[in-house]
């Protein structure tokens, strides 16, 4: 899985969406909407990069929408990279 700190994707990142401010991402939504790997997301929400998750139930933890949203529109989108040109 590709590990790109400045790539979102999935419902309700763009411009304008709406957001339901009472909606819980459970772990496999807040992955394929960041597109990186279980492990990169724990360790930036261990340095302090990404939204901390909530415990919602005995076994259960989640992240509110509006916060994967919010980090989603903050992230800058990265140039593209052309691995054959000219040094």
């Amino acid at each position: 899985m590709k590990e790109n700190p400045t790539s979102c994707s999935g419902v309700g990142n763009g411009a304008g969406a709406k957001v339901n401010s009472n909606r819980y991402l459970r772990q496999p939504e807040v992955l394929e909407r960041v597109g990186v790997s279980w492990m990169t997301l724990l360790r930036w929400e261990k340095q302090g990069r990404f939204p901390r998750r909530r415990k919602i139930g005995p076994r259960i933890v989640a992240w509110p929408e509006a916060e994967i949203v919010e980090w989603c529109a903050s992230r800058e989108i990265a140039p593209a990279v052309d691995k054959g040109a000219a040094k």
